[in-house]
């Protein structure tokens, strides 16, 4: 009997269940939306530039050094002088020579690479005593001349001189002017200053005088 009591208890339960049926009553209970803020994710971060590629700079040359030309120079020497007299049977002078000492002074400008002009005068301080007057001579030159080394120069002189002086053995005294050449070598020790060795024909005339002169000396360029 209770067995089937149980049965039927069961039975309507299950009924119940499968019909809707609640058996115990649920209460709802009323919630507010809840509503959480939500922070927008940070934009990512630009990539960064790319590096500029590194640019080499032009060597830069040293601006050459422009030496100013020297082109002018004045100089002084110790000069050996020697003058001669040929035969006047006109005059009755016979043929004499006379030996003396002097100094030069020379002043000079290069206008071109190989050509200059020269100014210079020769007077004498010392002689033999043969009666003759000491020898001045003063001339205008031109100048060409070349390069042997970069230190050697080569040059000759072209042009007129005058001559001041007696001839030996108690003579009259001439004033001659004439042609005159010689022939040089000028070696640079510096910049600025050089030594030269030339010898000059200051005169030369058939009969007349003659006038020769070697110098050696230095010349300061400026």
């Amino acid at each position: 009997m209770k067995l089937t009591h149980s049965l039927v208890a069961l039975a309507t339960l299950t009924t119940l269940s499968f019909a809707g049926g609640d058996i115990n009553p649920v209460t709802v209970f009323e919630q507010e939306p809840v509503v959480v803020p939500v922070e927008p994710a940070p934009a990512p971060a630009p990539a960064p530039a790319p590096a500029p590629a590194p640019v080499k700079a032009a060597p830069v040359k040293p601006a050459p050094v422009v030496v100013p030309a020297k082109n002018f120079y004045f100089g002084l020497g110790a000069t050996a002088l020697k003058a001669k007299t040929d035969v006047d049977v006109t005059n009755g002078i016979p043929e004499a020579k006379d030996y003396q000492t002097g100094i030069t002074a020379r002043l000079g400008y290069d206008f071109m690479d190989y050509l200059g002009a020269e100014l210079r005068g020769t007077t004498a301080i010392s002689g033999e005593d043969t009666g003759a007057e000491k020898i001045k001579q003063y001339g205008a030159y031109l100048k060409p001349n070349i390069d042997l080394t970069d230190s050697l120069n080569l040059y000759g002189l072209l042009g007129i001189s005058k001559v001041n002086m007696s001839n030996p053995l108690g003579s009259p005294s001439d004033k001659e002017s004439g042609f005159s050449y010689g022939l040089g070598l000028d070696y640079d020790v510096s910049d600025s200053f050089s030594v030269f060795l030339d010898a000059v024909n200051y005169l030369r005339k058939a009969d007349k005088n003659k006038v020769y002169g070697a110098t050696l000396g230095g010349a300061y360029h400026f």
